[in-house]
């Protein structure tokens, strides 16, 4: 379990990062679970529609915040109730948050004496209220508390990062911070990675669903 005062500390090494570093840092593990700084711009919002021409289609932004049946029009979330059910829980009206972009997808595993399938996905995260994500220690008080809902996630297959990333699309001298949640989860075959992957949106969401719609960081 990881305390924001402890996660407060680390990050004021790397609090006057004005651009992404060279190289992710990490500011805390544990097992299955890490909150990370990027090295990469986040996603520009809103964003339009591409054809990465491998098969694989971003669909473009559509902003989901206070619409429940919003979540079913999101061509990603298309016959996956699960995440359905976590998009409608972050995008709800009382949560302090929403989300303003999604995938997930298939691999396989060759890793010696790992399951041989797993199930990838990220959701990029930011406050409603615009202004809070110009203060990072607000997007880590939100890493650490779901951090802690998914304590102990490798007993279940499941790998769960949280990466603090600045946004692109804005002037440079206001770039707002936002967090890419990363939901891996491990199983046997498709079906059961799912199962699994499914329990782990299930807590993350139900602590999103508790959080205080003025949720920010304690001063």
């Amino acid at each position: 379990m990881i305390e924001f005062n402890q996660l407060r500390a680390l990050w004021k090494v790397h609090r006057d990062l004005r651009r992404p570093p060279a190289a992710p840092i990490r500011l805390w593990a544990d097992r299955g679970c890490g909150i990370w700084i990027s090295e990469k711009w986040g996603p520009a919002v809103p964003y339009l529609p591409v054809d990465h021409g491998n098969g694989n289609m971003n669909h473009g932004y559509i902003r989901a915040k206070g619409d429940a049946d919003a979540a079913s029009r999101i061509p990603e979330a298309g016959n996956w109730p699960e995440l359905q059910s976590f998009l409608q829980a972050a995008n709800a009206d009382s949560s302090p948050i929403e989300t303003v972009g999604c995938e997930k997808s298939f691999f396989s595993d060759e890793t010696a004496d790992s399951p041989p399938v797993y199930l990838g996905s990220y959701f990029d995260l930011v406050f409603t209220e615009g202004a809070l994500n110009d203060q990072p220690e607000n997007l880590l008080f939100l890493a650490g508390q779901l951090a802690n809902s998914v304590e102990n996630c490798e007993r279940w297959w499941a790998s769960v990062s949280f990466v603090l990333q600045k946004l692109r699309g804005l002037p440079e001298s206001n770039i707002p911070w936002g967090l890419m949640l990363h939901v891996t989860n491990h199983g046997r075959d498709e079906q059961q990675a799912r199962k699994l992957w499914g329990e782990t949106l299930l807590r993350l969401g139900k602590t999103i669903s508790g959080l205080p719609r003025d949720f920010r960081a304690p001063t």
